[in-house]
């Protein structure tokens, strides 16, 4: 996962000792990354350098790491699955139930549960609330060669990510986990190949690895080796892609709310969801910080952070859509959101 425009943002959230250790969740901890750098997009069709897209100090992240790290000192009880919500009188309190029995109250209750949100479901009805698919067959694969040769190749293009655009289909290459930088042979790798289409249901583990490497088989280099060299017994799934556009909620006088892939699920695409997920901690924990000094009520505070939210939320996931499509159309590529805005958050002023 990518942080870029929203590190300022994290950084800020973390108390200081962790932001000193916060190399210890890089997919590569030994890589210094430069203040301004650039993501290489190669052609496909050529292996040149199609375009080089300036970004700002960027930084890869495990998911698993991420998590571990950022949960130090908290007490994060896992298993419990959401059944139910219920209101206090005048305006005061939340309680959220859970299938095993358990309940739990407090002032407000922030679904941060993922695309398939079960606190959205509560606000809006399944229906309303459930995502819509793209129509994009879209391989992520975390692969170790156990060849130092083969590892340094795939990697040669960028020390983090770099992808190519093909007429037949898309690949990313992302360093995934070093755990000696002297031993290539020991680190893994994040390879997504994407195109358009319906997913095959009917392909067992080996049909969809044939699938894929057959796709990857047009590619340049280190793309179609990066593919190709994957092991036989590598575990390939096809993820459902989906999106929800964000649209205002009733918070139930400031109760409840959604956060990260819960108020605005969106396609990997363009690389946005965790600095969103990020922003919109950042921008509850001011929301808090006015009600916790009286400067506001709760009601009001959670209003204005939705509204804020909804909107931000909804121009990426529209974006990151629109990016899906025409990174996966050949006739489309250099218009695509990626291309003209970059990593960019989108500036909707005040």
């Amino acid at each position: 996962m990518g942080i870029h425009w929203s590190l300022p943002l994290l950084e800020s959230l973390l108390p200081e000792d962790l932001t000193a250790r916060l190399k210890e969740a890089y997919n590569d901890p030994f890589v210094e990354t430069p203040l301004q750098d650039e993501i290489p997009i190669y052609n496909g069709l050529t292996g040149k350098i199609m375009k080089a897209l300036p970004i700002p100090r960027t930084i890869r992240v495990s998911r698993r790491k991420m998590r571990a790290f950022c949960s130090q000192g908290i007490d994060v009880q896992y298993g419990k699955e959401l059944c139910d919500i219920s209101y206090g009188p005048n305006g005061v309190g939340v309680t959220a139930r859970f299938k095993n029995g358990d309940k739990l109250s407090g002032t407000v209750i922030i679904g941060c549960d993922g695309p398939r949100s079960s606190v959205r479901d509560y606000l809006f009805g399944p229906e309303k609330a459930s995502v819509t698919p793209l129509n994009v067959v879209h391989s992520n694969v975390a692969v170790q060669y156990n060849d130092a040769v083969k590892a340094k190749f795939v990697r040669s293009t960028h020390p983090l990510f770099s992808l190519v655009t093909h007429p037949d289909c898309f690949c990313f290459i992302s360093i995934q986990d070093v755990p000696d930088p002297q031993k290539p042979e020991t680190w893994r790798f994040q390879i997504v190949t994407s195109w358009l289409g319906q997913r095959d249901t009917s392909l067992d583990n080996a049909g969809r690895l044939a699938q894929v490497k057959a796709k990857a088989e047009v590619l340049p280099e280190p793309f179609r080796s990066a593919n190709l060299w994957m092991p036989e017994d590598t575990h390939i799934t096809y993820d459902s892609i989906g999106y929800w556009v964000s649209v205002p909620w009733d918070n139930r006088q400031g109760r409840t709310t959604l956060a990260g892939d819960a108020a605005h699920p969106m396609s990997p695409h363009r690389g946005q969801g965790l600095n969103h997920a990020i922003c919109d901690a950042s921008k509850f924990v001011a929301a808090m910080g006015k009600v916790h000094t009286s400067e506001i009520k709760l009601q009001e505070a959670i209003t204005s952070y939705d509204e804020e939210v909804v909107r931000r939320g909804a121009d990426e996931v529209e974006a990151s859509k629109q990016s899906a499509y025409m990174m996966l159309d050949w006739n489309r590529v250099m218009d695509s959101p990626i291309m003209t805005r970059s990593l960019e958050k989108a500036d909707l002023g005040s």
